[in-house]
């Protein structure tokens, strides 16, 4: 079954299927505040609108142009 496009949570194993994302992953973004869940009685569902945010931070930073400059290898061996 495929969660319809509205959904707005998700259990992690649902998140999981989702995402494509691993089970260990999934705990590293919510312990490190990237994605967002709620506790309804014991079951934890991920807000999908955090992991949109998620996905947008990504795409903007994967936008900055590079810095350019001198690899510090090359520097160091030019020295």
């Amino acid at each position: 079954m495929h969660p319809p496009d509205d959904r707005i949570t998700a259990t992690i194993p649902e998140f999981r299927r989702l995402s494509g994302i691993g089970r260990s992953r999934i705990y590293e973004l919510l312990d490190a505040g990237e994605i967002d869940s709620i506790y309804l009685g014991t079951r934890r569902l991920i807000l999908i609108d955090s992991y949109r945010r998620l996905i947008e931070r990504q795409r903007q930073s994967a936008q900055r142009p590079a810095k350019v400059g001198p690899h510090p290898a090359t520097h160091a061996a030019a020295g």
